[in-house]
């Protein structure tokens, strides 16, 4: 977090939050740690970030998929036709 600029209004629940917030706790946990409803905490999050007073976690990258055993492959390979018509006319029948 950053401090206020001249002019720039918080209230004391912001400041209470500006205070608290270190870029590790969630929203929910400060809220807990403030005994407020997360919904109030989360809205004066909120307008801190868009006053640009905290700024958001940026997103984490991107994980790898897990890997698919290979026996799957095998299994998958060629999808029983006949299986997946009776099933779909199944559906559809109680549609």
């Amino acid at each position: 977090p950053r401090t206020p600029a001249p002019g720039q209004t918080v209230t004391a629940r912001q400041r209470a939050l500006l205070a608290r917030a270190d870029g590790r706790r969630t929203p929910a946990q400060l809220a807990r740690d403030l005994g407020r409803p997360a919904f109030h905490t989360l809205l004066d999050i909120r307008r801190l970030a868009a006053a640009g007073l905290v700024a958001t976690p940026r997103e984490p990258a991107p994980t790898a998929p897990p890997t698919v055993p290979g026996w799957v492959a095998d299994i998958a390979a060629d999808p029983d036709i006949a299986l997946l018509r009776r099933l779909r006319d199944a559906l559809e029948a109680h549609l």
